[in-house]
């Protein structure tokens, strides 16, 4: 099969500690944009926000397939309710944001009608600003009073309180950031959180997943003693989202990233993606080295047969690594690692973030050009080949030399001598079955809770309790 590597990346040009310090602002500094020339009778019974984190309205950099529970929670309570209720889902069209910020949906539920009863629901980093501005609410601090809130659902929410009532089966650990200081005052009764066992983010534990909770003090500590400032409602720009009226199906609303930077669980989201998928690529490391040795032998030999071959494996080979690297910064998440370094027992982060650390040397951009334009290439020779044309395949190759060359001096830095192939060999050892620091998560693949690739599309079969929870609290307002 005929593979394309060529893909764009997409980084996040973010310091670790303005990430950091994003993590003390608070939920309701952008002013609202009044709903025009709505009153009171014509307002919807009933609105619903639904809040999704990063990968639900983007594709996953790992390629996982992501859950699409709040859509179906939309799409249920539109043909429940009809022209009573109206579905909006707030998302952000900012790369590697994640989810609306917490002044923009303090901004959406200031801007709604005054008479309407709000639902609110958010999943991974969109529960956590649905969370914090549920705290806000309920203790008198928020944009609407706490009684015109009928529901709050927090899915994969990593804030999560083990305290909160839980739907559906429970679960261990807590939200991969620590649960929020302040309780849910009186909206208490009408929060509900859903988790899966195994997701890092709403169920980790330092047995379980060692790097991510020793991350995650990291931060804490961070944050309660960094010096620098967090940004205030003047340095950050009115949000731009509105809510777009309808009540034939749920609408999408784009906002912006208001703040600028990443909270910790942005910060974490980021670390649990390289993570998850940096196994797959660290088990392709010897076989790259041996490919790219390769390549000049050869190119010398005319082996067309050969560089078809070879080529199309480091497509493969490396399209973990593009697919990882695709809208991160992989140079702020290996800072995160290495500042969660000494709080990890495992050593796992350590070699993680030197790992990290190299690859975000590398022009991945490059590389993935690179092979591709090799790929097509020596797909063209073969073909040549193939038709009994060996002058055509032979004149095909002659475009591949300063390719290759290219792609040789790109690489140079990771793959030439035995420093990094030796690192990855590590790190392979330090995160699969039978290694002493892991802790054994069931399944084939890594075994280490911090690594093992989550399949959050089992949120998708929880969505009728979700549903239901929601439709009786609703009901109940009637």
């Amino acid at each position: 099969m005929h593979h394309n590597l060529n893909h764009p990346r997409r980084a996040a040009h973010l310091a670790l500690c303005a990430a950091v310090a994003a993590t003390t602002v608070a939920a309701g500094v952008a002013a609202a944009e009044p709903t025009p020339g709505r009153t009171g009778a014509q307002c919807p019974r009933w609105t619903a926000l639904l809040v999704p984190g990063s990968y639900e309205t983007t594709p996953t950099a790992t390629g996982q397939p992501m859950p699409e529970i709040l859509t179906q929670l939309g799409h249920s309570l539109t043909a429940r309710y009809g022209s009573d209720i109206e579905v909006h889902t707030l998302a952000t069209a900012t790369s590697g944001a994640g989810s609306v910020s917490g002044a923009e949906l303090t901004a959406a539920v200031s801007g709604l009608c005054s008479d309407t009863r709000v639902v609110v629901a958010g999943y991974g980093q969109g529960a956590e600003v649905t969370g914090d501005l549920a705290t806000s609410i309920g203790n008198s601090m928020g944009p609407i009073p706490a009684a015109r809130v009928v529901a709050v659902a927090l899915v994969s929410d990593p804030r999560r309180d083990p305290a909160t009532t839980q739907l559906g089966t429970q679960v261990s650990g807590q939200g991969v950031t620590g649960p929020r200081t302040q309780g849910f005052g009186e909206l208490t009764e009408r929060v509900r959180t859903l988790c899966l066992e195994g997701d890092s983010y709403c169920s980790t534990t330092a047995e379980s997943s060692p790097v991510l909770a020793a991350l995650s003090r990291a931060l804490a500590t961070a944050t309660s003693t960094t010096s620098t400032p967090a940004p205030t409602a003047a340095e950050s720009p009115t949000t731009t989202a509105k809510l777009t009226t309808t009540t034939s199906a749920p609408t999408t609303t784009t906002g912006t990233a208001s703040t600028g930077q990443l909270s910790a669980s942005q910060v974490l989201a980021q670390v649990v993606t390289v993570l998850n998928g940096l196994a797959s690529f660290t088990a392709n490391v010897p076989a790259i080295v041996a490919d790219l040795a390769q390549l000049p032998g050869l190119l010398a030999a005319g082996d067309v047969r050969g560089l078809h071959r070879v080529s199309g494996d480091l497509n493969n080979q490396f399209n973990p690594l593009v697919a990882l690297a695709d809208g991160l910064d992989l140079r702020l998440v290996a800072r995160a690692l290495t500042l969660a370094a000494p709080l990890d027992t495992t050593g796992v982060a350590t070699i993680a973030a030197e790992i990290v650390g190299v690859l975000a040397g590398l022009d991945i951009s490059r590389i993935a050009t690179d092979i591709g334009q090799a790929q097509e290439i020596a797909w063209t020779a073969a073909e040549n080949l193939v038709k009994g044309d060996p002058v055509a395949a032979f004149l095909a190759l002659t475009g591949l030399a300063p390719i290759a060359a290219d792609l040789l001096s790109a690489t140079a830095s990771a793959f030439t001598g035995t420093q990094f192939p030796a690192l990855t060999q590590t790190y392979n050892t330090a995160t699969t079955s039978g290694a002493g620091t892991a802790t054994g998560t069931g399944g084939t693949g890594p075994q280490n809770g911090d690594t093992a690739v989550f399949d959050a599309t089992g949120y998708n079969t929880a969505a009728p309790v979700l549903t239901d929870w929601i439709v009786a609290a609703i009901d109940r307002t009637k």
